[in-house]
Formats: C-alpha cells, sequence, structure tokens
C-alpha cells in the first residue's frame, strides 16, 4: 500500500526533527501541530494549550523546557508529559494535550487524519 493511501498528507522526513526536540507545522490559516522526538519514539500533538487555547509556543520550533523534559506551554508555564500529553503543572491540572494520529513511512512523517477541527 503507497503512503498517500495511508497516510494523506507528508509533514518531513523523521531526521528533520532533532533528537530530543521538537518541529511544528502550519497545518492551514487556523491549525497548527508539532512533533516531539525522544528516547527513539515520535509523538504528534495538536499546538493548543487546554488552559487558554492559546499555542504552546512563540517561537518557532520551541515547545521543550530547557532540560527537555517537558512540553512547556510559553504563555503560562503549564508542563505536559512528552509520552502522554498529560498537564502535570500550571493552571491546567487534569488536562493533556490533543494527540495527532501520524505514521511514519520509509522514513517520512505522515498526518493520518484530514485537516483539524478549528476549535
Amino acid at each position: 500500500m503507497s503512503p498517500e493511501a495511508v497516510c494523506p498528507q507528508p509533514l518531513c522526513a523523521v531526521a528533520d526533527i532533532p533528537v530530543d526536540g521538537a518541529k511544528g507545522f502550519q497545518l492551514d490559516k487556523f491549525n497548527s501541530i508539532f512533533a516531539v522526538r525522544k528516547d527513539g519514539e515520535l509523538y504528534l500533538y495538536r499546538n493548543r494549550c487546554p488552559h487558554a487555547r492559546l499555542e504552546l509556543n512563540w517561537t518557532p520550533d520551541r515547545f521543550l523546557d530547557r532540560n527537555r523534559d517537558y512540553i512547556l506551554c510559553a504563555a503560562h508555564g503549564a508542563l505536559f508529559e512528552i509520552d502522554s500529553g498529560d498537564c502535570i503543572s500550571g493552571p491546567c491540572p487534569g488536562t493533556r494535550l490533543s494527540p495527532v494520529a501520524h505514521t511514519i513511512v520509509n522514513g517520512q512523517l505522515y498526518l493520518n487524519e484530514g485537516p483539524l477541527n478549528n476549535e
């Protein structure tokens, strides 16, 4: 099966995402997502804090705290687990980031779903 049949939207080569780093993607005028590469795994989330519905980063591709252990909301300092998106600190306890379904085929990262709802 071709990548296009499984994953309609190519994003980038996995190698383009820094090891223990993150990369953002603007899907359209209202929707952006980001990928985090940590401990050999890749995690994709919608770029929106569950607290105030703001984008998490103020600087391109800066989604992690200084130690690169957590996802950081630049607006309010909330911290989220990289592997689950669970909020562990800040103004949004009990909430989590919205994961984004993805597939890796031949070292290329693909978005599995169509456009995200403008929530």
